[in-house]
């Protein structure tokens, strides 16, 4: 005997091997598209990765030049506090803030 056959006369080994490579065809395609959204997804996180490191470049740019800036403003205070007259007028603007701040406190109360 060659093979059994069913009642329509198909022999049930020919059905079963069509069936299953449809059930396989399925199968494929369905992990093809999972495929594909998973290369969707990962295309995206290295997109933002990307994007997120120009931001971070920018910003250690952005503080060089900050730091530059502040370096700048130490050293022209350093000079300006090292001259004895202007140590006086340091004090004197600071002593006077003390004061109205002191009055502007009490004249809440």
């Amino acid at each position: 005997m060659l093979g059994a056959r069913d009642r329509k006369g198909f022999s049930r080994d020919k059905v079963d091997v069509e069936s299953l490579e449809q059930e396989n065809d399925r199968g494929l395609d369905h992990l093809a598209d999972r495929v594909a959204l998973l290369k969707n997804v990962t295309q995206g996180i290295n997109k933002e990765a990307n994007d997120q490191h120009k931001l971070l470049d920018n910003m250690d740019g952005s503080f060089m030049s900050v730091r530059g800036f502040m370096g700048a403003v130490t050293d022209k205070s350093r000079l300006v506090y090292n001259d004895k007259a202007n140590k006086r007028l340091i004090y004197g603007v600071i002593s006077v803030a003390a004061v109205l701040f002191l009055v502007w406190y009490l004249m809440r109360k």
